[in-house]
């Protein structure tokens, strides 16, 4: 008998049930015509949250200021530990202003309909919007 376990006697490596992730239909682009298309104005997350450390920060410097002086702690001491704590707070606040917007925005969104054309229609209308096109040397 050997003491080397039979590989269906080893558990799973899997540890806990696995979340399926919810799949979006995106229906591909048309080739011309009409397409139907969900139209929202999202707000940047990482710009909410950068203005909330910024504004946390301020506060921090105006707070450990305004406060008294101290026996224990110097005033650049008391300023630093407010800064950095009210920069943690405005992170986090900026961040739950932002998902809430995200959130209205995405109760607000509207079903657009969007023409489809082709970018060989382009060319007739005159120069191409990215400028001019190179030319071939062998023509």
């Amino acid at each position: 008998m050997s003491s080397t376990p039979s590989p269906s006697a080893r558990p799973s490596p899997r540890k806990g049930p696995r979340r399926r992730r919810r799949q979006r239909t995106v229906a591909p682009p048309a080739a011309s015509g009409s397409q139907q298309m969900t139209l929202r104005r999202a707000p940047n997350i990482w710009a909410f949250v950068l203005l909330g450390g910024v504004l946390g920060a301020v506060v921090g410097v105006l707070v450990g200021l305004s406060g008294g002086g101290s026996a224990q702690f110097t005033q650049g001491a008391v300023t630093l530990f407010m800064v950095s704590v009210c920069t943690v707070l405005g992170l986090g606040a900026g961040a739950v202003v932002a998902l809430v917007l995200d959130r209205v925005s995405v109760a607000r969104a509207r079903a657009v309909t969007t023409e489809v054309v082709d970018g060989d229609e382009d060319d007739s209308a005159g120069a191409p919007a990215d400028g001019p096109r190179p030319t071939d040397p062998r023509a």
